[in-house]
């Protein structure tokens, strides 16, 4: 199994951008990364849900909630969801509900914080678009890793074949040389 963490890629890669460290973590899966899918909102989760609702491989969908407190952009039924649909993670700019089941629930989930009112449903958002927060720009089709240390995305997938572990504190570097010599 090879695994990575973010500060060996960091190490490793000039052409990745790194996060500000602004996000907590939340979900079962403490490491995930995937291809990015967007999704534009303010205050109203409908978009999320939906783009929630398709089955993807280890997708991560980046969430621009403009860094409003008001109300949660996912909650443990969404999070459910998404875990069964494939996604891999989430990251937000802007909060969850439910954070004591959602830690319970196979998905990561790096947010702002946490709040306990739910979203308003007008069906307003957009996919798609470029994002900028937390000092980089999320592109739609770029990939995002995230681990204890941070959320970090890069043009090109680093690393082909990775399978995040988030039992296993193998750097990758090692982890990769096994999987070589195997």
């Amino acid at each position: 199994m090879t695994v990575f963490n973010t500060a060996d890629l960091c190490d490793d890669h000039q052409d990745i951008q790194i996060a500000e460290p602004i996000f907590k973590s939340y979900g079962k899966k403490k490491k995930f990364f995937g291809k990015i899918r967007t999704v534009d909102v303010i205050d109203d989760n409908s978009y999320v849900k939906k783009l929630v609702n398709e089955k993807v491989k280890g997708d991560v969908m980046v969430i621009d909630g403009k860094g409003s407190t008001k109300c949660a952009l996912i909650g443990d039924n969404l999070a459910r969801i998404a875990s069964e649909n494939g996604w891999s993670g989430f990251v937000i700019n802007g909060c969850i509900r439910d954070s004591e089941i959602i830690s319970t629930i196979e998905v990561g989930i790096k947010a702002i914080n946490v709040v306990p009112n739910k979203s308003d449903k007008k069906d307003v958002g957009e996919y798609k678009k470029e994002l900028s927060f937390a000092n980089i720009i999320f592109k739609e089709g770029e990939y995002l890793y995230s681990d204890s240390d941070g959320v970090l995305t890069s043009k090109e997938l680093i690393l082909n074949d990775i399978i995040a572990s988030e039992d296993s504190l193998i750097p990758y570097r090692l982890a990769s040389c096994i999987k070589i010599f195997k």
